[in-house]
């Protein structure tokens, strides 16, 4: 039997992990690692007759990668996540003040941690963006708003680079139109979408994306620094590509590197063999660059993307719960604020006074 004053603590409320896996659905949890052992199980006994001698060959290139360049993708992967935390200290700042620069760190680098580390099939780092919005105070419909206006600024430079490289290379004939053409519709079409539900919530609609992107307007149209966040996030990654490609020696033309990473962004979403280097790998091998340089090159990328920011996030992870911690203190000593301004005449008991009105007769109140 409980104890009368017996209370329960919700951990989810001050845990970021804790929040995660009660997110994550249960089955999803349970099928990926199975799903992921079957698929590369099935790869390997279908391909590795005529795949072993260009993985031997990527091996070779591998050891004898030049490590200055692996450095300086370090480095630029570094500046990336720099990029992504200024812009999203810009907008999340904007919408909650207690968003700055150390709580923007904390988020952006613990996302990535959890995106990496668990299996939450990609919406880790947004999950727990979310969560932490809510945990500073947000509402959860404010909450959903900031969160999509940093993705849509932050994809909308995406979007648009995409498309400008699209054409570029269509009119210069660097790359086959089979890639170049459809690039550039798709990503022309998916901004024109978002500009459609953008105006449909100025005639009205309730869409949260709809808000989101006419917020991101907003924000855009009051130039500032840090928007050139979303610009660093993209370009110091593809950078990071860029220098892989020269450790091992063999460096793609401008035209092809902004293409093929782009384009590999895009493809790294299906599921493809070679998990989420399969996509990228099979656009370079389309723009005509040697097998043998393309595998250890985006293994290489990927190996940097995703390792870099783990032993930051670690630490942001433990950082985030003091944070949210501070703010759970910090709303808990407003509300006791308020209620003492609610109630400005509450008396104080004290021995052997008499409350105002009693008769001498009264019997005395005990302070317990």
């Amino acid at each position: 039997m409980a104890a009368p004053h017996e209370t329960t603590v919700d951990v989810t409320a001050l845990d970021p992990l804790a929040a995660l896996r009660s997110a994550a659905p249960s089955r999803l949890r349970r099928v990926a690692p199975v799903a992921a052992v079957a698929v590369a199980a099935g790869v390997v006994a279908i391909a590795a007759p005529s795949a072993f001698d260009v993985f031997s060959k990527a091996f070779v290139r591998a050891v004898h990668a030049d490590p200055r360049w692996v450095v300086a993708g370090v480095a630029f992967e570094l500046l990336s996540f720099a990029g992504y935390i200024a812009l999203f200290w810009h907008v999340a700042g904007r919408a909650n003040p207690r968003i700055g620069l150390r709580a923007s760190a904390e988020v952006s680098l613990a996302g990535a941690a959890v995106t990496r580390l668990l299996p939450t099939a990609g919406f880790g780092g947004a999950a727990l963006t979310w969560w932490s919005l809510r945990r500073a105070g947000q509402a959860s419909r404010e909450a959903t708003r900031t969160l999509l206006t940093f993705l849509v600024l932050l994809y909308s430079v995406f979007l648009t680079a995409l498309f400008v490289a699209a054409i570029v290379l269509t009119v210069s004939g660097e790359v086959p139109l089979a890639l170049s053409v459809p690039a550039a519709a798709g990503s022309a079409t998916a901004l024109a979408l978002a500009l459609m539900f953008g105006a449909h919530h100025r005639r009205g609609g309730s869409h949260s994306f709809g808000a989101a992107v006419i917020a991101a307007i907003a924000v855009a149209g009051r130039p500032n620094a840090r928007l050139l966040g979303a610009f660093a996030w993209w370009a110091c990654d593809m950078l990071v590509l860029w220098a892989v490609f020269n450790a091992f020696g063999s460096p793609p033309a401008a035209g092809v590197l902004v293409l093929g990473y782009f384009l590999g962004q895009v493809a790294n979403t299906i599921p493809l063999p070679g998990a989420a280097s399969g996509g990228m790998v099979a656009i370079f091998l389309a723009l005509g660059m040697p097998a043998a340089v393309v595998l250890p090159s985006i293994l290489a990328y990927r190996a940097i993307a995703i390792w870099t920011p783990v032993p930051f996030g670690v630490t942001a992870l433990a950082g985030l719960r003091r944070t949210v911690a501070r703010w759970a203190r910090d709303e808990g000593g407003e509300t006791a604020d308020a209620g003492r301004r609610a109630h400005p005449r509450r008396l104080r008991s004290t021995p052997g006074a008499r409350p105002r009105g009693a008769s001498c007769a009264a019997p005395r109140q005990l302070a317990l």
